[in-house]
């Protein structure tokens, strides 16, 4: 389009204010914004400018034992407004909240073989997911209830609003009523002025979760990469380097034998 202000988020160096801008829009929106010569272009020439749409990968959120026609997951349904006022929903999300019960669905399944639960029935485990990154522990759980396994399960569950976002809240409370669930601490980030997130609840609790990687725990984290996942993880590294009184190299020399033992695994995206 020859347009200046795309020229110049194009060639900055950093992609931080192309990110920005491109937030929210899709394709039919830069012509929408700045015509030009791409609004001749025909339907053919825009689909060979455009890749394939992508699979949308949810982590199951049950155990293969519960039934064997059944899985469950944990969906988190995206709509929002658009540049012009455009409602936008989820490609995936959007359509399958939008489904009729009994309509079919395609699916295919991405193995996750290292993503496990420890070969130990006896193993104490630490589970860190925020928002949907708690699916996969919803089978973890799941799977140890129904097999009867005598391990700890500690669970530390975020997102931006108790009242709205603390998926399966019921069945995580009884779990924990139950003695399945040992240990759950939350962290909602906008319900206070101060921002709390899942990494400030593993510090509150720095000396018992030492104590349990101890004792053999193996920790699990997924949801967000960006952020989030690297925040777990230097939260991780100061807890061992404090309450286990060793150097930052030392503390992260320690999660780096961890994973190579599988015992820091991680499903991030």
């Amino acid at each position: 389009s020859g347009d200046r202000t795309l020229r110049t988020m194009l060639d900055s160096p950093g992609r931080e204010q192309l990110d920005r801008w491109l937030w929210g829009r899709q394709a039919v929106d830069v012509v929408a914004e700045f015509g030009g010569p791409a609004a001749g272009l025909s339907a053919q020439e825009w689909v060979d400018l455009l890749e394939p749409l992508k699979p949308r990968r949810y982590s199951i959120a049950s155990s293969p034992h519960r039934a064997a026609d059944e899985l469950g997951i944990l969906v988190s349904v995206i709509r929002f407004e658009g540049p012009q006022g455009r409602k936008r929903t989820g490609v995936c999300s959007g359509y399958l909240a939008d489904a009729t019960p009994g309509q079919r669905v395609r699916l295919s399944v991405q193995p996750s073989p290292h993503f496990r639960l420890p070969d130990g029935p006896d193993t104490p485990i630490v589970m860190i997911g925020p928002g949907t990154g708690l699916a996969p522990f919803l089978a973890f759980l799941d799977e140890r209830r129904i097999c009867e396994h005598s391990g700890r399960n500690w669970l530390f569950f975020g997102d931006q609003r108790e009242q709205t976002d603390f998926y399966f809240r019921d069945e995580l409370v009884a779990m924990q009523r139950g003695g399945l669930l040992t240990r759950l601490d939350v962290a909602f980030s906008r319900d206070q002025r101060n921002k709390i997130y899942v990494q400030d609840r593993m510090r509150e609790h720095g000396a018992q979760l030492w104590s349990w990687l101890q004792d053999g725990a193996h920790v699990y984290v997924c949801g967000d990469a960006a952020r989030m996942a690297k925040d777990v993880d230097l939260a991780l590294r100061d807890i061992v380097a404090r309450h286990g009184g060793v150097g930052a190299e030392d503390a992260a020399a320690y999660l780096q034998q961890l994973r190579a033992d599988r015992r820091y695994l991680r499903d991030v995206y």
